[in-house]
Parts: structure tokens; C-alpha cells; sequence
């Protein structure tokens, strides 16, 4: 069923069994779940169908702390959330991977890790969210979808280093939008923006959540459920907003609301020189490519889970990308990080650095033109590593409410994002490690790792919000249980990556609908009861 928060009269109030807060893959999920089992479920969502410049605009944000993507460019407010986003021009694809058994345990050397159970609990859902994903078979052994003589895994030490696997999809969650429309008890409320989860009858429970509609009128929906799906960063500005009894916001007796944001950490980290010529006609797997019809994989370099708890590292994984030799030059990889920086605030440092390599280096600016212009000869090209690593738990890092006020007169989210020195220390030790693998077989060795180039490099985020709503069964360590609802609040959860206590190295969309998924059966297992 379809409705738009426009059309309601005014200061209505709707009652239903589940309201979910956010219409993106978590909500959706959840939602779909929900289908056909006799409970009402509203699904609230701030965008219309299709993604809105003016509901866009209710995404920006403040950010102080080391340079991330501006909310409003990295989040959108439509059916099918930020997944809205893989169907841009030039970016047809997303990378899907489960979390590894190492990321839910608790580590040495590494604070506030573990989650409250371990892989296997949430394999059965993985193995439903890859099809809700529209993945091809819930299957990540590389060795299973690399041919052995197109496409064959890089020989390397196996003590050591493996290869691994991520899938590409091509769907986003917007192609939800008819069944859930269809369904006789699910009502799709569009152009509705939570501002505040009330709890002004008892301080342990959401007695409504109130709406605001474009023009700034309200509407509230009362349930005997609510659910949080708003994103990694709306979920605790949400949770923030909520002052109405307590007044440091709801769920965050202990100051932890908001606490241990983490983003995933990218960046260029040097390059594999071959050994000789024949080792890029050895890396077919390494590139996204078709393994089977409808299917697209790529293969990348990660330690093995034992060499990880052995050295007290984070989890990486590494992308092959063949280039060419002229890309290696410090001039062009400053060309490339002031145009990334636009898009980021607060501004890069290490600007005039960035600007000196530049000055200095325009003929090799010009021979990496010259190399770009002839695509077909990669005679002497190098592979350029690409890192996707692990940022360690830190609640330091964090999102707050900020100064700024959005267009209804709410604080907008204030985001400080903490990389720390050993964060970096671990993407370089990982990748020392990969050139042991290399070099002890005799294929290669790698040059300018992260840290010998100057300016360092940026880390980039990959719009994967995560952390600042965690899950921790103690109370006085994470905001929601392992139900993840919220400590002290009866009827409140929260789902997606705002949950995740650790992060590991894969992109969150599987495991977010998972989590979802798992939360759908909480539920209705609540609902029964």
C-alpha cells in the first residue's frame, strides 16, 4: 500500500504493529519479511520514489575531524536508499562479501573488538541475503569460480596470504518498490522525515514517532515496534534528537551514541613491479569480470585469519589493478588526490605538498597523458594495489549533533572521523607481508608503500558508515543488545552498519541485510509472543 506524508492531514496519528524508520536495504528487507504474516508494518521513508533535490538537502552535515565525503553526496533520501547510488553513470556495479570468521572475534592487541556471536550464527542469513541481493550463488571460494586457465589464483605462499573473493551486483533495492506497494499489509509512507522517537508516557519505551512533512506540519505514527534502518549516520543523529525525557538522548545513558564511527579505509598503496612481463597474463582473476553467466566476480589479496591474530593486524584486502608505469609518479598521484579532495571536508592537508609534486613533475604528468591516450599498450605496466582496511574501534571517532540546524530547526550531524596512526600501520604491514608472498615465489615486489610516499596519502572513505550505534551485550559497551535493541528502551531497534561493532574489510550491504533479516525473525517472533 502507498501513502505520502503530504496528503495526511494535519497532526494525524497512524497506529501500526512495526514502524520502520528508512526505506534502504535494512528497511526493505525487514519490510519484505513482513509480508503476508498478518501484522501491520509501515515503512517510513524522508524521499519520494525517485532520489529529490530538496530531500537530498536534509542529508548535509558538518565534519571535523580527518576529511570524509559530505553526507549529502555519500547518503540518499529515496525508496532503495544509498544503494540508489550503484546505478550511477560509470558506476553500474557494488562489491558484496561476507564479514570473515576473524571479524567477529575478540582480538588480542585489539580494543573493544568481538561481536556477540560468531560467523556461523549468521551464515543461514547470508545465504538469504544473497538472493534478496540479487547475487549469484552464496559461494566466495575463489577457487570455484577461477578458471585454471583463464583466469587461475596468483601461486603464492599459501601459509600466508590467499586470494579471496568478492561478487558485483548490478541490482539496486529501488526494484522493491511494486511488492511492497502490492502488499495488503505493508504501507510505504514517502516524503515522511523523522525527527524525534517520543517517550513522554514511560522514559523505557516509544510512545510515537513524530513526522515532519516538507512545509514543517507534523504527523506521528504510534507501534508496538520501532525500527531504526536510517543509515550509519541518521540512526544516532536520530537516537541524539530524542531528548524529550532523557535528555542526552535515547539509548545513550553511557555517552555511547554516536561513539566508535568508522569508515572504510581506501587508498593507493604502492604497486606491484612483475618479475617478469607474463605475470599480468596471470591475473585475469583480479579485475571484475563474468565466472558464469549473470555473475561477476574479482579477486583480491587478504592475510590469512592466522596471520592476522599471530601479528595483531586489521583486515585488508588488496586489489590488483593493472596500470601504467607513468601512474607510479608522486605528480600523479597529487593530481588525483586534490580532485578527490573537492568532495571532502574538512580539506585535505597537505595541499602545497600535493602542489609542489605537481610543479615538479609535469613531464611526467604528460608521459602518464600520453600513456592514457594509448589504452591498448601496456607493455612494462605495473599493478596498483588498492587497500580496503579495517579501522580499529574507537570511540573517539564519532558522529554528534552539530552546530548547523537543517531546515526544520534540528541540529544536523556533525561527524568527526578518527583514522589513527596504527591504522595506517596496519594496511602497511599487511602489505609488507604481501610482498614477502611475492618475492618469495618470484613474482614480483612491491614499491612506495603506504607511508614512503609524501604528502601521505588520503584515505578515502567508501561511503561505509559503521560503528556509531553498536552492539555489545553489556550496556555499558554498546548502545544496542544482540537482539539489537536498544539497552534500556523495550520496544526500539536499530539495524544496519550502525551496529556493527568491528568492521572487517568487505563492503557492508550483505551483511546489513543479514543483520536485517535476523531482525525480521526477532520480530516476529516478538509479534507471537
Amino acid at each position: 500500500m502507498l501513502s505520502d506524508a503530504r496528503e495526511l492531514a494535519g497532526d494525524q496519528q497512524v497506529e501500526t504493529d512495526i514502524c520502520i524508520v528508512g526505506a534502504g536495504p535494512a528497511g526493505i528487507s525487514i519490510a519484505r519479511e513482513m509480508i503476508g504474516n498478518g501484522a501491520r508494518v509501515m515503512l517510513l521513508e524522508s524521499g519520494g520514489r525517485e532520489p529529490e533535490r530538496h530531500a537530498q538537502q536534509l542529508n548535509r552535515g558538518q565534519s571535523v575531524g580527518y576529511p570524509i565525503h559530505r553526507p549529502h553526496q555519500s547518503r540518499v533520501r529515496a525508496f532503495g536508499g544509498t544503494t540508489r547510488h550503484w546505478t550511477r553513470p560509470g558506476d553500474e556495479t557494488w562489491a558484496a562479501r561476507p564479514l570473515d570468521p576473524i571479524d567477529f572475534e575478540v582480538r588480542p592487541g585489539i580494543r573493544h573488538s568481538g561481536w556477540p556471536f560468531d560467523r556461523a550464527h549468521l551464515d543461514p542469513y547470508y545465504a538469504h541475503a544473497q538472493e534478496l541481493c540479487q547475487l549469484g550463488p552464496f559461494d566466495y571460494d575463489p577457487d570455484r569460480w577461477a578458471d585454471p586457465e583463464r583466469t587461475p589464483p596468483l601461486p603464492l605462499l599459501p601459509e600466508a596470504v590467499e586470494t579471496t573473493l568478492f561478487q558485483h551486483g548490478t541490482a539496486d533495492f529501488g526494484g522493491y518498490y511494486e511488492e511492497l506497494v502490492r502488499a495488503p499489509n505493508v504501507t510505504l509512507l514517502l516524503h515522511a522525515t523523522v525527527v524525534e522517537l517520543v517517550t513522554e508516557v514511560d522514559p523505557d519505551c516509544v510512545d510515537r514517532v513524530e513526522v515532519r512533512r516538507e512545509d514543517g506540519s507534523r504527523c506521528s505514527v504510534r507501534a508496538r515496534f520501532v525500527v531504526l534502518a536510517a543509515g550509519g549516520i541518521e540512526n544516532p543523529r536520530l537516537l541524539l534528537l530524542s531528548r524529550g525525557v532523557r535528555g542526552s538522548g535515547l539509548g545513550n545513558d553511557r555517552d555511547l551514541v554516536g561513539r566508535f564511527f568508522a569508515e572504510r579505509m581506501s587508498a593507493r598503496t604502492g604497486y606491484i613491479v612483475p618479475a617478469s612481463p607474463n605475470l599480468l597474463a596471470r591475473t585475469g582473476l583480479y579485475p571484475v569480470h563474468e565466472a558464469a553467466p549473470g555473475v561477476r566476480v574479482q579477486g583480491a589479496l587478504r592475510l590469512r585469519d592466522a596471520v592476522q591474530r599471530e601479528r595483531q593486524l586489521l583486515n585488508c584486502a588488496f586489489f590488483l589493478l593493472p596500470r601504467p608505469p607513468s601512474m607510479t609518479a608522486e605528480a600523479v598521484r597529487s593530481v588525483a588526490t586534490l580532485v578527490k579532495a573537492r568532495r571532502r571536508r574538512p580539506l585535505s592537508p597537505g595541499t602545497a605538498g600535493h602542489l609542489l609534486n605537481i610543479a615538479t613533475g609535469l613531464g611526467d604528468l604528460g608521459i602518464y597523458a600520453r600513456d592514457r591516450l594509448r589504452r591498448s599498450d601496456d607493455r612494462g605496466a605495473v599493478l596498483a594495489l588498492r587497500a580496503q582496511g579495517e579501522q580499529a574501534p574507537d570511540p573517539g571517532s564519532r558522529v554528534t549533533l552539530g552546530a548547523r540546524r537543517d531546515r526544520f530547526g534540528l541540529p544536523v550531524a556533525q561527524v568527526h572521523w578518527r583514522p589513527a596512526a596504527s591504522d595506517r600501520a596496519s594496511i602497511r604491514a599487511t602489505q609488507e607481508a604481501i610482498d614477502e608472498a611475492l618475492r618469495g615465489v618470484g613474482l614480483g615486489h612491491v614499491e612506495l608503500m603506504l607511508g614512503d610516499e609524501h604528502p601521505p596519502a588520503l584515505v578515502e572513505g567508501n561511503f561505509h558508515h559503521l560503528g556509531a550505534t553498536r552492539m555489545h551485550s553489556d550496556p555499558a559497551a554498546g548502545v544496542v543488545d544482540s537482539d539489537c535493541r536498544v539497552h534500556g528502551v523495550r520496544n526500539l531497534y536499530v539495524t544496519g552498519s550502525s551496529v556493527f561493532p568491528t568492521y572487517g574489510c568487505s563492503n557492508p550491504t550483505l551483511t546489513v541485510v543479514a543483520l536485517a533479516l535476523r531482525l525480521a525473525d526477532h520480530l516476529k517472533k516478538q509479534l507471537a509472543a
